[in-house]
């Protein structure tokens, strides 16, 4: 996927989550992110993870489940924000 789309399908899956909660604090993660200066392989990985059901990032984020490996850095992340 060229990279313009991958910028622009990460705000969209973003902001168009199943859950008010998810898209409130997945807006702040990317409000600090400057997506521009990302490498494709971090694009790409922010992407896998908005792919994810809003119920396993919750389980993730409030550590009810442990988050896979490839997903770790970015949920601490998001755990700092919640």
């Amino acid at each position: 996927m060229e990279r313009s789309l991958k910028i622009k399908r990460i705000r969209f899956l973003a902001s168009r989550r199943s859950s008010s909660e998810m898209e409130v604090l997945l807006g702040k993660f990317l409000e600090g992110v400057d997506l521009e200066s990302l490498e494709d392989k971090e694009l790409d990985k922010l992407l896998s993870l908005l792919s994810l059901l809003d119920t396993e990032l919750r389980d993730y984020i409030y550590g009810f489940k442990e988050a896979p490996e490839e997903f770790k850095d970015l949920i601490l992340k998001l755990r700092e924000i919640s």
